[in-house]
């Protein structure tokens, strides 16, 4: 989270200074992101954890190659750093502290996951903190527009092949903000202005789920043979069995969250069917408006998957397996597990056939 890029580019956004992400200004042009510790690091810098939150102060807010002054959010005596660090005289430390611990929660920190976390806590930051990047608006387009044709035609009710308004009504869609443009669509939903706001928010969140879970369904199935690839036989029988199962469990922690995934991206699908199928707006509509807690458990389920993803082909890639020990193996399966919730009753992994 570049928050000193956005300082640059919303700096006129009345929002950008009424609804600060952190009271600080300083803080609240650092760069927030999630970090893996490396084992042997953790002495220097903060107890070793998956998915650690790294705050950083640029040196030079305009050269952030130049590097800058970091802290971890779970490392020793955090606050009396923060607060040594940054001049709270007449600021709210706590209410910057809330925020950083909100965020250290999240398994990333996309733009939805950070707006609802903090709504939950009753803390409002400007539009201008939770933005898609232009990248993902970029690759999303083509796939949103491919999703709301159905919704288009009810709209419009005669649309052609390739029909402009599609592309345009996806370009409303990921705008920041709502456009006259959508106003075919809130009369539809019989929503009030603010009512509607929300809503295409949370539109937004299942759309931008749905397209990261089929970005990283390929390289899930790949990661997930991979671990049904990890050779035990050159351990010994006590340490082959031990991993067997760190394994096995880590495989069936992943196809649970996975199958959740599924679920509520089919509630997701009911619904929308029953607005563009039936023509029946009210559930949908119904659907948006308690719709948060659900993208909340898709963004967190997703979170997790791309971790693991990156870190399994981080450590155990083909070229390192077989020079790891069985302290080696072990630690990663645990950093894996960590962030998985306790299995309970798992589905088969064909779900991933």
């Amino acid at each position: 989270m570049n928050l000193n890029g956005v300082s640059g580019e919303a700096i006129n956004d009345r929002e950008y200074s009424d609804l600060p992400m952190f009271i600080h200004p300083v803080l609240n042009r650092s760069i927030v992101m999630k970090y893996n510790l490396q084992q042997g690091a953790e002495d220097k810098l903060a107890p070793r954890r998956f998915n650690s939150t790294k705050i950083i102060f640029p040196f030079d807010k305009n050269d952030i190659n130049l590097g800058g002054q970091a802290l971890f959010i779970d490392q020793p005596n955090f606050d009396s750093a923060l607060s040594s660090l940054l001049d709270y005289t007449d600021l709210s430390l706590d209410r910057d502290l809330t925020v950083l611990r909100a965020l250290d929660k999240l398994p990333t920190l996309d733009p939805f996951l950070i707006r609802e976390t903090l709504s939950q806590q009753q803390i409002d930051v400007g539009r201008c903190y939770c933005l898609l990047s232009e990248s993902d608006k970029t690759d999303m387009l083509m796939y949103v527009a491919g999703e709301i044709e159905a919704l288009v035609r009810l709209c419009f009710r005669e649309i052609e092949a390739n029909d402009g308004r599609t592309q345009h009504f996806a370009q409303l869609l990921l705008a920041e903000r709502n456009s006259v443009g959508l106003e075919p669509l809130r009369q539809i939903f019989r929503m009030k202005p603010v009512e509607f706001s929300d809503a295409m928010f949370c539109w937004k969140a299942f759309l931008y789920y749905r397209w990261r879970s089929q970005a990283v369904e390929p390289a899930l199935k790949a990661t997930l043979k991979s671990m049904l690839a990890l050779a035990v036989g050159r351990y010994e029988r006590a340490d082959a069995e031990l991993i067997a199962e760190a394994k096995d469990q880590l495989r069936m922690s992943v196809a649970t969250a996975w199958w959740q995934v599924g679920q509520r991206l089919r509630l997701y699908d009911q619904a929308f069917a029953a607005l563009t199928d039936r023509e029946k707006p009210d559930d949908f509509r119904a659907f948006l408006i308690r719709g948060s807690s659900l993208f909340m458990e898709l963004g967190t389920r997703i979170g997790q998957m791309e971790q693991v993803v990156s870190l399994w082909d981080y450590r155990f890639g083909a070229a390192r397996i077989s020079e790891l020990s069985v302290d080696d193996v072990l630690a990663g399966l645990r950093d894996l597990q960590q962030q998985m919730v306790p299995v309970g009753a798992a589905p088969a992994l064909p779900i991933l056939a």
